[in-house]
């Protein structure tokens, strides 16, 4: 149908007077569009844009409404190269406007989705679609009560705060942190996988955007994803909270230890996934150097010990794996030499210290 030359045709017929003609238009060059780059390109070159959008501005149907939206949805598709920075420019206000303003399902869906092709690159990419103005909208179509809105939402959302610290201040400023958090009890695993991998993002940022994690209750649900969550879900989990301990303030670590995290943190020490195994060791190794600093590294290693964390660990230095058998000896050998843990006075046990007024956490330590 290219190599005949058809594009141009149906482009042609984008504007023809029966609606039936240009609706069937729209369908053909929606399916050349999203088979790839080039013919995406081809597409673009050859003039789709203009009278495309033309016909959304015109109120048709929403079935015919729908073929358009997917057909521009398509023309955002599809990486190496990028769509054009000229095409982007000129579907932007009308995806947005279609956000903030329509309420069928299918046209909705097809916007999020073409937002979420649009941040899935670069941040000079991602910031063009923030300063559209779309991450309000995005927000809004988190909270539907329509999975197939929602998917492509968080998928749009999750890519913008891979972006930048200001990218991602963006969408807690607009109120994203709470909707994502509340995705994280959802009953689909695909979206408490992405939401997971979202606030991980968030947690590899500065104390700021942590504290904001923190002060909108996402630890909590975060945790029992940890607990209960598929494989998939806790790995992510453990990257959020791996990423809080590496950037985190004591204040903020401590608090994260107060939730209960380290039992099933430690728990993840069993799965058979060696990259995941690192990440929880690399949590670890923060948290009992952040409270060794404190002088309370033996509180810790004592809750790790109960948890079975410490076995965990001992057993991890057999590990196959390189990375993993050098990150459990690393631990073993700091933190649990024969010199740690509970030593005994004239039949006494030592009583860990607490921290002193004047030690850095005035505002407590890792009392649990």
């Amino acid at each position: 149908m290219v190599e005949a030359g058809a594009v141009p045709h149906f482009i042609r017929l984008l504007e023809y007077p029966d609606l039936n003609v240009s609706e069937q238009a729209v369908w053909a060059l929606g399916n050349i569009a999203g088979d790839g780059s080039e013919l995406r390109d081809l597409v673009t070159n050859l003039g789709i844009i203009k009278p495309l959008i033309g016909l959304v501005k015109l109120g048709t149907s929403d079935a015919f409404l729908r073929n358009v939206v997917w057909t521009i949805s398509n023309l955002c598709r599809n990486k190496n190269p990028a769509p054009k920075p000229e095409v982007i420019n000129q579907v932007l206000p009308t995806l947005n406007k279609l956000m903030a303003s329509h309420e069928d399902t299918e046209v909705l869906a097809d916007a999020c989705w073409a937002l979420s092709y649009l941040t899935d690159g670069t941040n000079e990419r991602i910031q063009v679609v923030v300063d559209a103005g779309t991450v309000p909208n995005l927000v809004k179509m988190l909270a539907s009560s329509e999975i197939s809105i929602v998917t492509p939402a968080l998928r749009a959302l999750g890519n913008v705060v891979t972006g930048s610290d200001n990218q991602t201040n963006s969408v807690i400023q607009h109120g994203g942190l709470p909707v994502i958090c509340s995705l994280l009890s959802h009953s689909k695993t695909n979206v408490v996988k992405e939401a997971a991998w979202t606030i991980s993002n968030i947690t590899a940022g500065p104390q700021e955007q942590i504290q904001a994690v923190i002060e909108n209750n996402c630890l909590p649900p975060l945790i029992e994803v940890l607990t209960h969550g598929d494989f998939k879900s806790k790995k992510e989990s453990a990257w959020a909270i791996t990423n809080l301990t590496s950037g985190g303030s004591l204040e903020q670590i401590v608090y994260l230890c107060s939730t209960g995290v380290l039992k099933p943190f430690c728990d993840l020490l069993d799965l058979n996934d060696e990259k995941a195994v690192c990440v929880v060791m690399d949590g670890l190794m923060n948290i009992l150097t952040t409270a060794t600093q404190q002088g309370e590294g033996d509180k810790v290693c004592e809750l790790i010990e109960e948890c079975g964390g410490l076995d965990k660990i001992e057993d991890l230095q057999s590990h196959e794996n390189e990375s993993v058998y050098k990150k459990a000896l690393s631990i073993i050998t700091t933190f649990f030499g024969e010199e740690e843990g509970v030593e005994e006075t004239n039949g006494q046990e030592f009583a860990f210290a607490q921290p002193s007024a004047t030690s850095a956490a005035t505002e407590g330590g890792f009392n649990f």
